[in-house]
């Protein structure tokens, strides 16, 4: 049943581009269908950012009532005649079925009726979607959309909308809706409401998400299947790439030891096969093993997201003829004194050792004698900043040296270099054919060791990670175009790079807020300048950040650096492309907070219930509160590796300001220290 334009709608609204209508639909698990007024019209498309002629999606402002006490009777269907029945000449099913659906499950429990506000989202050309989640991917933490409702098509495909656009029927405009968002509860109009939605839709989904064709299923083997940690709340380091991969349609092979807990059939249904391989075959082996291993399978590509995996990874699938950057490169890149030799730095001492035992040579001692300290001492190849110290006179630096020689870490050589003081960043950087798609930066705040009074008990683990970076933005721009050069240099073409960096003569610096540090302008008026910025790489990792970080640049930003990663393997450029992709201006839609909680001390005790705890005493944190995951085994004691270890991280976001979430983040590792300490 149609209304005359204009008529009184749903929620007050008086619009003569609204059509208005009656229907009685079929929802699922409901005998009867339900009767829905609403009120709908079709929106103006949106054009692609930096490309107005290119529309990125077209939309539909629907507004519901839903009657839910009705009674419908089918047409020709025996009814007891009572007043209250209404018989239905017909009922619609299918999407709007659904999103009705859906919207009385939102609806507060008991209500008569329902009314909702919903954005339908219509592809700009027909196609398929880059990934089968994508709006509910890009509509996280959205401060205006209560929930994402989801519309399926049997073959996965979306038609074009009808040339007649507007003036096509509501049936036919919804067979070309992948979803529709449904706005949160408020007291404002729901005119504006569907403002909101509408601005929401803008900032998330300008970009090209939709594909001409249907991406071909594919399989990739992935080297290592991470830690489980704590099934009950579904914390496993590989949750967030194994869910990347059912999106994309991607079939997952798992390789890893003989015993691992996604080997037997618990947790078969989130991987599609497991093979069990020897880990412990060695850096020469295991990439032959690897390809033994996987040789007469249908594999499309292979992938890991394990540092100490990388280079067999690569090697495995050069002797594979699968899709990688060169392995000699991957090499390069992860010994630090081989990626010195490429990217120098002036005015930076830069000494490799082959072994601790070089330290009684002659002529090493004739070299350590003339360096300038503070120094760095590391392993030249190793990972969490494991064995990594400053030091700042001779004997210090020895000893360095024979405790990193105890703790196994000498084996790949050691270098010594100079101690680069400034801001520290995390930046992740998105390569395709030399092309940069996608880089952010993070702050990563000060540790133990970059204090002044440092000794080699301090460490350079990880504290805190903020997003994005506070640096001034020439420093940002300058930053980007370095890191960018240097992978370049290394001769990488492609890939998702994670890299670690240092700011030189930044205008900014760490000090104390109110018992809270954070960045702030360091030059004061009229002080003398101490040179233009410049920019030390410190590391370059040739994969996506730990899955910690990578769940923080995914919240913040939009983008997916796991499910890149899978697409990389594949040489998918036109998905890898599009969803290299953040939000459109501002690139982040908040501040975002990647508290890292550490072994601050030998045998600590993790509670089952830490998290508990921790926010029992912080319940103003609770709602800023993005991911809460472990690092360790709850109910085990742990200890630090090499001075370096992690009980949990805990990410949280800010719209309010950025010392906001410092802040909190401040009162997280506090309380988190006093419950490992009284567990």
């Amino acid at each position: 049943m149609m209304k005359p334009a204009g008529a009184n709608t749903p929620g007050g609204i008086q619009n003569a581009e609204f059509t208005s209508e009656v229907s009685f639909v079929d929802v699922g698990g409901r005998k009867d269908p339900v009767k829905v007024s609403y009120r709908w019209r079709f929106c103006e498309p949106t054009a692609v950012r930096d490309a107005p002629h290119r529309t990125t999606f077209h939309s539909l402002d629907l507004f519901l009532d839903i009657d839910c006490t009705s009674r419908v009777r089918r047409e020709h269907e025996p009814g007891g005649g009572s007043e209250t029945d209404v018989v239905a000449p017909y009922a619609i099913s299918s999407a709007l079925g659904t999103l009705v659906g859906a919207c009385m499950a939102h609806g507060t429990a008991g209500n008569k009726n329902i009314a909702i506000v919903a954005k339908v989202v219509l592809v700009p050309r027909g196609g398929f979607l880059c990934r089968q989640d994508i709006l509910e991917l890009r509509m996280r933490h959205s401060e205006h959309v209560a929930s994402v409702v989801r519309f399926a098509t049997p073959d996965g495909g979306f038609p074009a909308v009808p040339a007649e656009g507007g003036r096509a029927t509501l049936p036919a405009l919804l067979s070309s809706s992948p979803g529709a968002l449904l706005g949160k509860e408020s007291q404002a109009p729901p005119e504006e409401t569907m403002e909101l939605l509408a601005s929401e839709l803008k900032h998330r989904l300008s970009f090209d998400w939709v594909l001409p064709t249907q991406p071909l299923p594919r399989t990739v083997a992935m080297l290592g299947g991470r830690r489980l940690y704590d099934m009950a709340r579904e914390q496993y380091g590989a949750k967030g790439l194994l869910e990347a991969a059912q999106a994309l349609g991607i079939s997952v092979i798992v390789l890893d030891a003989s015993g691992h807990w996604l080997e037997g059939e618990t947790y078969s249904h989130l991987r599609d096969d497991f093979v069990a391989i020897d880990m412990a075959a060695g850096d020469a082996r295991l990439p032959l093993h690897i390809a033994e291993t996987l040789k007469g399978r249908q594999l499309d590509g292979i992938v890991t997201f394990s540092d100490e995996l990388v280079i067999a990874t690569a090697k495995a699938a050069e002797m594979l003829g699968l899709p990688t950057e060169p392995a000699a490169l991957i090499v390069q890149a992860h010994y630090k004194d081989a990626t010195r030799r490429v990217v120098r730095n002036p005015g930076v001492q830069v000494v490799r050792l082959d072994d601790a035992e070089q330290l009684n040579d002659s002529h090493t001692v004739g070299r350590l004698a003339n360096l300038e300290y503070p120094l760095i001492v590391k392993p030249c190849r190793a990972a969490a900043s494991r064995g990594v110290r400053k030091v700042g006179e001779l004997s210090a630096l020895r000893q360095a040296i024979r405790k990193m020689d105890d703790e196994g870490l000498t084996k790949h050589g050691i270098l010594i270099e100079t101690y680069v003081d400034g801001p520290e960043v995390d930046a992740n950087l998105v390569l395709w054919d030399g092309e940069l798609l996608f880089c952010e930066i993070s702050d990563d705040f000060p540790c133990s060791a970059d204090a002044a009074d440092a000794t080699i008990a301090d460490d350079f683990s990880e504290t805190l990670m903020v997003h994005p970076t506070a640096l001034d933005p020439n420093e940002v721009e300058l930053l980007q175009s370095v890191l960018h050069e240097n992978l370049l240099q290394l001769g990488f073409r492609s890939g998702v790079f994670h890299v670690e960096a240092r700011v030189q003569h930044s205008s900014m610096c760490y000090e104390d807020i109110n018992g809270i540090q954070d960045l702030v302008h360091s030059e004061a008026e009229g002080a003398p300048k101490k040179g233009p910025p410049g920019v030390f790489l410190v590391e370059v990792n040739a994969r996506p950040p730990g899955f910690d970080a990578t769940w923080a640049t995914l919240h913040t930003y939009g983008v997916d650096m796991g499910a890149l990663q899978f697409l990389y393997a594949l040489g998918d450029r036109e998905r890898y492309k599009a969803l290299s992709q953040p939000f459109s201006e501002p690139a982040h839609q908040f501040w975002c907070g990647n508290r890292q909680v550490p072994m601050h001390r030998e045998n600590i005790y993790v509670p089952p219930d830490f998290f508990e705890r921790v926010f029992a005493e912080l319940p103003e944190v609770v709602p800023y509160l993005v991911r809460a995951e472990f690092f360790a085994e709850p109910g085990s004691t742990v200890s630090p590796r090499a001075g370096s270890g992690f009980v949990a991280f805990i990410i949280l976001f800010s719209r309010k300001s950025r010392m906001h979430v410092v802040e909190m983040c401040d009162r997280v590792l506090r309380v988190s220290m006093n419950v490992l300490d009284s567990a």
